[in-house]
């Protein structure tokens, strides 16, 4: 929207001062010399124009709502790829590079003092290695469309467990590789910070908080939302896990249940045993709660993916995956 050349907010220079005239008289030599000093001002004021007003396109021409999560899955992304980029349904996938958005991670609010709010999301690009690197994103409607306003790095297989907008800035509780941590199995707890400075999406602040334990998963009800990667059977309520200590309780799909959990090492821990009612239900409900009691007595390993709690594993069977939401 503001450029480096003769233009300003988009608007050519000369709509705002004339510099063809005609001469008409003895005083023009004075009013020209004006209006190129005029001119000169104005071209300093485009050339720095976005540096010193954070989010200038909000500011002129852009758009008077804040974007929605469809628009989100569409949006035009920069900051990430040597040149902009363009989402479709969530996903930009190309030979070597291939952008998630995050679409379960949202949040609304003002970033930048000018009305609409602004939309906070993470990205995630994996080229081909052995993890994904993951960004934030702040979003804003321009015209008809939805870009960002700016990107920032998060970390190299970073697992984020929330994402919010206080105060005019982005806050992401993470779970980070710390200095003994392998890549693959981060486990120092920390807050992040983000906001604009000079016009720039930046990192203000980032804060240990502690180290990766089952207290990160207390005081909440956990919703199961997908076993196995697979949605649960419609019709069927759905599972809950609740995590008090060294013991963990829930609801399985029919019957409440209680059990032992204890933990290993940060992220691993063993599940079990379960004791449940013994009411009995109707199908669906019946065989949800069949295979989630099943698949909790097999997991080993906990963590976080865009702020959903994650357990998994196999217990020399085939490998479990249970996705649950706040």
């Amino acid at each position: 929207m503001c450029r480096n050349d003769d233009h300003i907010f988009g608007f050519n220079i000369d709509t705002f001062v004339q510099i063809e005239r005609p001469r008409v008289g003895p005083g023009d030599d004075a009013v020209e010399a004006m209006t190129l000093v005029s001119r000169a001002a104005l071209r300093v004021l485009a050339s720095v124009g976005c540096g010193l007003l954070v989010g200038c396109s909000s500011l002129f021409g852009a758009g008077d709502r804040r974007p929605t999560l469809d628009e989100l899955r569409n949006a035009s992304i920069t900051g990430i790829a040597d040149e902009p980029i363009t989402l479709k349904g969530g996903v930009y996938d190309a030979s070597r590079l291939r952008v998630t958005l995050w679409a379960d991670l949202v949040a609304f609010g003002d970033l930048d003092g000018v009305a609409p709010d602004e939309a906070a999301s993470l990205l995630s690009t994996d080229a081909g290695g052995s993890g994904s690197v993951v960004y934030v994103a702040v979003f804003r409607t321009h015209g008809d469309r939805v870009i960002t306003a700016g990107t920032a790095l998060v970390g190299d297989r970073t697992r984020v467990r929330a994402l919010g907008v206080v105060d005019r800035t982005v806050t992401l509780d993470v779970v980070e590789a710390g200095p003994a941590d392998a890549m693959c199995c981060p486990s120092q707890l920390a807050r992040k910070s983000y906001a604009f400075r000079d016009g720039t999406l930046t990192l203000v602040s980032s804060v240990v908080t502690g180290t990766l334990s089952l207290a990160a998963l207390a005081g909440r009800e956990w919703t199961l939302m997908s076993l196995d990667e697979r949605p649960l059977s419609q019709g069927a309520q759905p599972p809950t896990i609740i995590f008090d200590g060294a013991r963990v309780s829930g609801f399985g799909g029919c019957n409440r249940y209680t059990g032992q959990v204890a933990e290993n090492t940060p992220g691993t821990i063993t599940v079990g045993p379960l004791a449940a009612t013994k009411m009995a239900c109707p199908s669906p409900a019946m065989e949800v709660e069949d295979r989630y009691i099943a698949a909790l007595g097999s997991v080993s390993r906990y963590t976080f993916v865009a702020g959903r709690l994650l357990l998994s594993g196999a217990n020399g069977g085939p490998s479990q995956r249970l996705l649950f939401r706040r």
